[in-house]
């Protein structure tokens, strides 16, 4: 459960930044609009910092969005695990060829 926390906050965090830019707002500003610092921002939109739901409402009214442009859907959470679990696979498989062909010239 823990991974789908990560990776939800993750994907929250890029739509954030993504609506903040596209709205050209800096992380100080979007800050000082909600009355959090810019560290506060940063670490949102990298996904170090769960939201609340509460503050997704208060960071959609102070970017003039609707909530639903920041939180990530299923389908995106979704294709998102499979990536990551693909990914994980890949560089698992590698290693485990690398350690067993380490000695076979």
């Amino acid at each position: 459960m823990e991974n789908l926390t990560v990776r939800v906050n993750t994907l929250f965090g890029q739509r954030l930044a993504s609506a903040r830019r596209s709205r050209r707002v800096s992380q100080s500003e979007l800050g000082n609009r909600i009355g959090r610092s810019r560290v506060t921002i940063a670490n949102m939109e990298s996904g170090k910092q769960n939201v609340q739901l509460h503050q997704v409402f208060i960071l959609a009214e102070a970017l003039n969005v609707p909530a639903t442009e920041l939180i990530p859907d299923s389908v995106m959470v979704k294709q998102d695990l499979q990536t990551a679990i693909t990914d994980a696979f890949i560089q698992l498989s590698k290693s485990t060829l690398q350690s067993r062909m380490g000695g076979i010239e």
